[in-house]
């Protein structure tokens, strides 16, 4: 059984915006920004080398490792993808040698494989800074004209260039608006190229291919949720918060656009099955998570004030145990032999699709309105398992029916993703009745996890009575939402597959 791998020494998201500027372009008077106080300048020289895998997988997945020298933040970094001008930075301390450390190329693993990654790009930089600062001398943004020069390894290209950033510190957006206001008004726009690494390497990346049709809006769709899974992935090393919730649903939305459309494309089914065990061996770590945190919350409508302590603390024991041990299974199939060949097939298919006539059922090519009648069957079947709920007293049956349920509903809203360039409003509208819809039935299965749970816990030994008690009275409120939950569903899949309808009728 592995260990779970050491995070980085250090990890903070930074808000960054780069600018391009001509070699006589300098920044403009920015000591009368709003907020801005004083400014303090240095100069530092800055070197870094920039590592990838030989067809560049790291910088097509917009991830950089770098290895720098110089300047305040010496070492070993790696930049992840985190929202719009926001990237996460992990840092770890500079090594003796220039190899990459088996602790990063082990958290990048779902990126790289088992690909070697060697030097990519050498980059020196002369960095001019001004720091901003408030009346209280806090740092709110620090912005760098940078002087570079880069040789990429591939064919020994040498490139200069200028180029600006403004990284946010303790200041506000309202600040780096502010800034981008006066660059602007000196001639320097955003820069085309999102990073260093980019403007070195970014001409060697080959295109997309534009894939036209039914297999276009599938590849595009399988291709997103793809970055989404291997970002996840390395999260999930990161022990970062709803990581494993983000993976789970990553390979639930892959799974199911396989499974509804495979026939209409000619798709090879075998992954269903591997992204079904992938879910699977994650599942215990994201319920545990989810547990946890709906039982501790619920403690504080125990009627008895002296009971809530007693009962909080055997919740924490219970969930802190099993913890443990599900986030070991669920690094322990990241680092598994079975998973890496999951993420090739992935990639197979994926690639598979843009190939002319290489995916259509009978060398026919399907029209994109014809996907919709995939979506239809699932709803369907939806449709006969939410019947079915109301058809049986057994409580037993009842939850597993209603399970049934929304396994469906998840499938169907997935779909239902795949096809929403066809008619943008009306799967916007559907979209949002199937978030009412799986929110019902997520929260109904929620209760019947957490009964299971509460009896796990009050049928082990040796624990106070206060606590016992206070999980009886737990058990008897989560029973109660389920049942408030089960008479809602059928209203509530009733507006939902209305507003499914109109994107096939």
């Amino acid at each position: 059984m592995s260990s779970s791998p050491q995070p980085p020494r250090s990890t903070a998201d930074e808000i960054e915006r780069k600018y391009a500027a001509t070699a006589g372009q300098t920044l403009p008077d920015l000591s009368t920004v709003s907020g801005v106080a004083s400014i303090d300048s240095d100069v530092v020289e800055l070197s870094a080398q920039y590592f990838d895998t030989a067809d560049l997988a790291l910088l097509r997945a917009r991830i950089t490792v770098r290895r720098r020298e110089g300047g305040d933040d010496a070492g070993w970094h790696v930049k992840l993808p985190a929202g719009t001008d926001t990237r996460t930075e992990l840092h770890v301390p500079l090594t003796d040698d220039d190899s990459v450390p088996p602790s990063l190329l082990r958290l990048l693993r779902s990126v790289v494989r088992d690909e070697p990654v060697a030097l990519a790009a050498l980059v020196s930089t002369t960095r001019a800074r001004q720091r901003l600062r408030d009346a209280d001398g806090a740092l709110l943004a620090e912005v760098v004209v940078d002087d570079v020069t880069a040789v990429r390894g591939a064919d020994d290209t040498e490139l200069h260039w200028r180029e600006i950033e403004v990284e946010l510190a303790t200041g506000d957006i309202a600040l780096l608006d502010a800034v981008e206001d006066r660059l602007a008004a000196a001639g320097i726009t955003r820069s085309p190229s999102p990073s260093k690494l980019h403007r070195v390497l970014g001409d060697l990346i080959p295109p997309a291919p534009r894939v036209k049709g039914a297999a276009g809006y599938l590849r595009e769709y399988l291709d997103h949720e793809r970055h989404v899974l291997a970002l996840a992935d390395i999260a999930v090393r990161r022990d970062a918060v709803d990581a494993v919730h983000s993976m789970r649903k990553a390979a639930r939305r892959l799974r199911s656009a396989v499974q509804t459309y495979s026939h209409d494309l000619n798709l090879d089914t075998a992954l269903v099955g591997e992204l079904r065990w992938l879910g699977q061996r994650l599942s215990p770590a994201r319920d545990l998570e989810v547990q946890h945190e709906r039982l501790t919350g619920r403690v504080a409508e125990l009627p008895v004030v002296a009971f809530r302590e007693a009962t909080r603390a055997r919740i924490d024991e219970y969930f802190t145990a099993k913890a443990s041990a599900a986030r070991v299974e669920a690094i322990d199939t990241l680092d598994s032999g079975r998973y890496l060949e999951l993420l090739r097939s992935l990639d197979a298919l994926i690639d598979g699709l843009a190939e002319p006539d290489g995916r259509e059922q009978g060398g026919h090519r399907p029209k994109p309105a014809e996907l919709t009648r995939s979506a239809e069957t699932v709803a369907g079947k939806v449709a006969k398992r939410v019947a079915k709920v109301s058809r049986t007293d057994d409580p037993v049956e009842r939850d597993e029916r209603m399970h049934r349920a929304r396994k469906g509903a998840k499938r169907l809203r997935y779909a239902i993703e795949v096809i929403s360039p066809l008619h943008p409003k009306r799967t916007a509208r559907a979209l949002d009745r199937f978030d009412e819809f799986q929110d019902l039935l997520g929260e109904f299965q929620d209760s019947v996890v957490a009964r299971d749970h509460l009896v796990d816990m009050a049928s082990e030994q040796g624990h106070a009575a206060e606590s016992s008690f206070g999980l009886g009275i737990l058990h008897r409120i989560e029973a109660e939402i389920g049942e408030q939950q089960a008479h809602r569903v059928e209203g509530a899949w009733q507006r939902a597959h209305r507003a499914a309808r109109r994107l096939w009728t």
